[in-house]
């Protein structure tokens, strides 16, 4: 009886967990991430890595359940090519309305912050 109630709150602490690090907690910071908290380097999402403040949204918002390269895992999808699937302006109603387990960014992110951010994501290809 002990081992399934202490199983019941390790599976209850892991999903609360991935709650907060998917769009519950706080969005001024970045997410920790291996690589020091940086989006991927250019090249390595075949995008331009290079635009400032995508890649600070991307890590303050997005990062924990897409990773630092942009490849998801688990129930949370790739991002690395998802401008040849969404143009920019379907990417932005995804982030500011929530799709499927994803939240909704709409009062969290600007609306300049979200076209910044779909812009970005849109370039990858």
């Amino acid at each position: 009886m002990f081992k399934k109630g202490l199983l019941f709150v390790m599976l209850l602490t892991t999903f609360a967990f991935a709650a907060v690090a998917c769009g519950g907690g706080n969005t001024s910071e970045p997410a920790p991430a291996e690589n020091g908290g940086q989006a991927p380097e250019e090249g390595a999402t075949g995008g331009d890595a290079g635009n400032a403040e995508a890649t600070s949204l991307y890590n303050a918002n997005c990062m924990a359940c897409h990773a630092t390269d942009l490849a998801g895992g688990g129930n949370f999808p790739s991002l690395q090519n998802v401008g040849s699937k969404y143009d920019a302006g379907e990417i932005a109603g995804i982030i500011t309305n929530g799709r499927n387990g994803m939240p909704a960014f709409q009062g969290k992110l600007t609306e300049d912050e979200i076209n910044v951010l779909s812009q970005w994501l849109a370039a990858k290809k």
